[in-house]
């Protein structure tokens, strides 16, 4: 592939991928490291360009991932305190209590699941990855991933209906 093919296919792939890739490292990494971590997916992409496939989210996505974990081995205490920082609200953000209330369900009910299930969640609601490409991102069969993915959306529902008080959940 010539350089201009390359360098056109590379900023095509980054046109359509970046948020995407971006948002999955905000959520492992935080937003301190999140550009960092972009930057390095992309340029193993521009290294391998040639073997990048199409659709290339799950490729990037697992990139993304392997990055991640190279950081998290290098410098844990530093992804620690960004992850706390990124937990943290900006008090000069109005919030209303039932929109906290519920938010905190949520990241309970996110927290009872177990990491694979709580992965597979986010990879395809948040990610918006399908179960083919998910399932490569998780590193399992597809199968498995619906599997997993449909024990994790019933253990999420489960536990979203138990923690309901009546008086926001209405009869």
């Amino acid at each position: 592939m010539r350089d201009t093919e390359a360098r056109d296919r590379l900023a095509a792939i980054y046109d359509e991928c970046a948020p995407r890739v971006y948002a999955y490292a905000v959520r492992h990494c935080g937003p301190v490291d999140a550009d960092d971590v972009i930057a390095e997916t992309f340029a193993v992409a521009w290294r391998r360009i040639d073997v990048v496939p199409e659709p290339a989210i799950g490729w990037l996505i697992v990139t993304a991932r392997n990055v991640v974990n190279g950081r998290r081995r290098a410098d844990r205490k530093h992804l620690e305190l960004a992850g706390l920082a990124a937990e943290t609200t900006r008090p000069d953000e109005p919030a209303a209590e039932d929109v906290a209330v519920r938010r905190r369900e949520v990241l309970d009910a996110l927290d009872s699941l177990s990491e694979r299930e709580r992965e597979a969640l986010l990879l395809t609601a948040w990610d918006g990855l399908d179960h083919a490409a998910a399932a490569a991102v998780a590193g399992c069969s597809t199968r498995a991933f619906r599997a997993r993915l449909m024990r994790a959306r019933a253990r999420l529902t489960a536990h979203l209906s138990e923690t309901r008080t009546p008086e926001r959940n209405p009869a």
